[in-house]
């Protein structure tokens, strides 16, 4: 019940940026997480974006989770303590989203 209540109200929000914690940042898979309300809740807030990136530790680059928040494609932007030699950051560089390195 609640989820449903929080992604009805995201359809009034508006956001240049939508910056998005996920357990799992998956080529194949997309950005997910293991909680099927947050997972709706957070794609709900990124259709509500001109942008969506994504913060995401180096254990969570290549893992996939159980429900799917994004397809891979719908993110302009990865912030990641991963090596930049990483398979899947490398993909998403070549693909034109921007990588930024945490530190």
């Amino acid at each position: 019940m609640l989820g449903r209540l929080v992604c009805e109200g995201a359809q009034n929000v508006s956001a240049e940026l939508c910056l998005l914690g996920v357990t799992g940042v998956h080529p194949h898979a997309g950005l997910t997480t293991g909680d099927a309300e947050e997972a709706a809740m957070n794609h709900a807030l990124a259709a509500r974006a001109a942008d969506t990136g994504v913060l995401a530790s180096s254990e969570k680059i290549g893992a996939a989770s159980r429900f799917r928040v994004l397809p891979s494609e719908a993110v302009s932007g990865v912030v990641s303590d991963v090596e930049p030699g990483h398979p899947v950051i490398g993909r998403r560089s070549a693909l034109g989203v921007t990588v930024l390195a945490a530190d």
